[in-house]
Formats: C-alpha cells, structure tokens, sequence
C-alpha cells in the first residue's frame, strides 16, 4: 500500500513540477527579452536577468546555458509563439491550401508572416546590434535568416507552387519572400518610418502579389 501511495505522489507531483518549471522558463525569457530590448546585448547579465525574474543565477545556467541560451530561448520562443503557433505541420496550413485563389493564399501566408514579425522585432534589434562584436550574435543571425527562408520557401511549394509567375522558380520565390518579408525591412518601416502594422501588411501584400503571382491565372486580387 505504502508504494502504491508512492507511486501516486510521484505521477502527481511529475506534471506539477514539469508545469512549475515551464512557467519559470517563461518568467525568465520574458525577463530576458525585457533586458534585452532596454540595455542591449552586452548591457544585460545573467544576475540582473535571475533578479528581475526572481530566480537564482543558478536556476538560469542549468536551464538555459547562460546569457548566450538566454538569447537563443527569447528569438525561439518569439517565433513559435504562444502554445508554439508557429508549427508548420497544423491544420492551418492545411486550411491556407485550401482557400480557393492564390491571392487569398498568398494573403493568409504574409499575415501570418506578420504576425511573427511583430512578435520578433525587438529580439532581432538586439541580435543585430551585438553581431559587431559578438560572433555568436553574428551567427545566430545568419541561422535564424535560413530558417526563415527554408521555412518560407516550403510554404510558397505547398500554397503557390502552380499559381507563380511564369519562369519564376518555387526558390527564387522563396528568395524574393524572404527578402521582402524580412525584419529589417519590418523594423525600418514599422519603427524608423512610423507605418502602422496594418499599413505594412496590406503593402506586402500587394507587392508580393505582383513579385510572385502569375496575373493570367488571377493571382492578382
């Protein structure tokens, strides 16, 4: 009896220390990101990040890594968002291919796009500003640009690939996304500029549009 009692106390307290621990890692990146944003790259430590999230030094170093995790665990969790909505593989890309024009397709793609951009910005600021001096930052940056255009590419081949402009390859179209749906570019109009979020997606989506879309086949909504 006394082991089954055991037993018990462990399968409850397992998922209750696993939820604890997820919502300090949490704390902690929001922290992070806060930092980050406020003092830069080089202006935050790991002490100053476990005080604001009320955690030890410790705490940080064995979950994340240290100041160079930090970084990683804030752009990460920025991209895939809130219960990790960046996933590829979920109904809504299933959905997006199935809306009945390209336009509508292409739409749907770049507000989606947007919305990460959005969620990143900040995080992006920082990693440009210390690639200077940091070579982690450097190549951080570099990573996180072929993720963007693998990712990006895979959905113009699932969403697009038979509604694009005569000649234009499903990689050179990824190319041109990626390119024109960047956070540089997101951050100069958004922030340098004083677009709203509104104003930018809708001239994305216009210019991509005439950028990717084969006009003979109503790509142009």
């Amino acid at each position: 009896m006394a082991d089954l009692v055991k037993a018990s106390r462990r399968s409850y307290n397992s998922p209750l220390r696993a939820d604890q621990a997820l919502q300090t890692r949490r704390r902690v990146l929001d922290s992070a990101l806060r930092l980050f944003a406020d003092h830069g790259y080089a202006g935050t430590t790991v002490a100053a990040v476990a005080e604001h999230a009320g955690v030890s030094p410790e705490t940080i170093y064995l979950a994340l890594g240290g100041k160079r995790g930090l970084l990683e665990g804030v752009i990460e969790t920025a991209i895939t968002g809130p219960d990790d909505v960046a996933s590829f593989d979920d109904e809504r890309w299933i959905t997006v291919a199935r809306l009945p024009t390209a336009a509508e397709r292409l739409a749907k793609i770049v507000e989606f796009s947007c919305q990460i951009l959005a969620r990143t910005r900040p995080i992006h600021a920082v990693i440009r500003g210390a690639a200077d001096k940091e070579a982690f930052a450097a190549a951080l940056g570099r990573r996180l640009l072929h993720e963007r255009l693998v990712t990006q590419t895979e959905r113009i081949r699932r969403c697009l690939s038979d509604d694009l402009k005569p000649g234009l390859s499903v990689a050179e179209a990824g190319e041109r996304y990626c390119a024109l749906v960047s956070p540089e570019l997101y951050h100069l109009l958004t922030v340098e500029l004083g677009w709203t979020a509104e104003r930018h997606g809708r001239w994305l989506i216009q210019l991509l549009q005439t950028e990717l879309l084969d006009e003979a086949k109503g790509g142009r909504g």
